[in-house]
């Protein structure tokens, strides 16, 4: 039988503009998600891209997010 133990997602996403991107994290927040956010990067076009590594469902996050 298999369980799992702690779960994790990593994700690039790319946002058309920077309250997008905000809206994003609140959401997150409101979900109670535990995340961190790898790196961001706003471009001249105004759309922004994050990597994020964000907790999948609500399993445990183990060390992924230390």
């Amino acid at each position: 039988m298999q369980r799992i133990v702690s779960a994790c997602l990593q994700q690039t996403n790319k946002f058309e503009c920077k309250v997008d991107y905000e809206s994003y994290l609140a959401s997150l927040d409101r979900k109670k998600c535990k995340y961190v956010i790898v790196s961001v990067q706003e471009n001249p076009d105004g759309t922004v891209i994050c990597k994020i590594n964000r907790q999948y469902n609500e399993y445990p996050v183990g060390d992924y997010l230390d």
